[in-house]
């Protein structure tokens, strides 16, 4: 009989393997305990899944090429006429027929994700008025603390003004004199460039990349 227990007990004692919890901080396997190995900083049985070390990172590398290409179409503008959509300058443009102040042109260029059209060489200019047939709002909007006609444009807002294409005389703001009367600009269908009042009605040109 004590023959078979000691048999028992030796088999129970050959089976025992106590388990070393996982979770000990780690730079490399060999300070882990056997049958562990080190996976980001911690000691673990077993690899964690493929995708369970930096998730954030995988879902924004899938998601950046798809936020930073959008097709070139009209969907998404507000446009009282038929818009069309056209590549110039290595940019999405869409012309829209309809009249609209600068302002509300601005706003359905932003809806549409892009802005009032920016014109940064005659290349590119002499793309964008092969597509229109009216004097058309573009980006070139003029700040109020401008104290001459030819001071304080820009794209939008934002951007300076490098390129330039004004009608000669212009910008004047009417009559030479800096008053606040015309702070937006317009291109004419031979691509020329006026100053007029933010409130007056024209078509307008939209860009994205």
């Amino acid at each position: 009989m004590n023959a078979c227990r000691a048999v028992v007990i030796a088999l129970l004692a050959g089976c025992y393997n106590p388990r070393a919890q996982e979770g000990a901080p780690c730079s490399s396997a060999e300070e882990c305990p056997t049958g562990q190995r080190c996976v980001l900083g911690s000691c673990r049985l077993r690899d964690l899944p493929a995708d369970a070390g930096a998730p954030e990172v995988d879902a924004a590398v899938d998601a950046r090429p798809d936020a930073m290409v959008l097709p070139c179409t009209t969907t998404g503008l507000t446009c009282g006429g038929t818009a069309t959509a056209f590549p110039c300058g290595g940019h999405c443009w869409v012309y829209c027929p309809s009249a609209a102040t600068w302002t509300d042109a601005s706003q359905s260029c932003t809806g549409w994700q892009g802005a009032l059209g920016q014109v940064d060489d005659a290349t590119e200019e002499r793309c964008v008025i092969a597509q229109i047939t009216a004097e058309s709002w573009i980006g070139l909007s003029q700040s109020d603390a401008a104290t001459t006609p030819g001071m304080g444009w820009t794209w939008n807002g934002k951007t300076p003004v490098v390129y330039t294409h004004w009608v000669s005389g212009k910008p004047d703001d009417s009559d030479g004199r800096e008053n606040g009367a015309e702070q937006c600009g317009k291109m004419q269908p031979d691509g020329q460039w006026d100053d007029a009042g933010c409130t007056q009605g024209n078509r307008f040109l939209c860009e994205r990349p």
